[in-house]
């Protein structure tokens, strides 16, 4: 990609626009790193840079954490992986994200079924379920059979 000089320019580009969304992040400006890493990730897609959209898609991951948007961040973090098994990028770095964004999830859905936000708990379970091992996923399918028959009686 470095012998290209227009695929260099867009990767000059893309680095540009990722650490402006990390400035705008240290000053607590989340709608302009979300437009930075947006703009980054429609760049990527139409060049068709995969590991350039792996990266906008994980920051974007941890930027919808951190503003406690937990389904969006796991959405965005499995893309990303997808788009790092596309480019041959670094795999277990984005596995482990879509991981952890799995389990905050996960505990999110508990601590509504607690708090009795059981139509909140079924998104979590839902969002959660294609994330889930095979080996695992019987009991959140319980959960959201449980949560699905509970909101239809109401």
């Amino acid at each position: 990609m470095e012998h290209n000089p227009l695929a260099k320019q867009v990767a000059d580009d893309l680095k540009g626009l990722i650490t402006a969304s990390v400035k705008s992040i240290k000053d607590n400006d989340y709608q302009s790193a979300q437009a930075y890493l947006n703009q980054a990730l429609s760049i990527s897609e139409l060049v068709g840079y995969h590991a350039g959209s792996a990266m906008a898609l994980h920051n974007l991951a941890n930027l919808y954490a951190i503003s406690g948007e937990n389904i969006a961040a796991l959405e965005a973090a499995a893309l990303a992986l997808e788009k790092a098994r596309l480019s041959g990028g670094d795999v277990p770095a984005y596995q482990k994200l879509v991981k952890k964004l799995l389990l905050m999830v996960q505990k999110e859905g508990v601590d509504c079924v607690k708090n009795k936000d059981y139509a909140r708990a079924l998104s979590c379970f839902e969002a959660s379920l294609p994330h889930v091992p095979e080996d695992k996923k019987s009991p959140v399918e319980q959960q959201i059979v449980i949560l699905r028959r509970l909101l239809n009686d109401r």
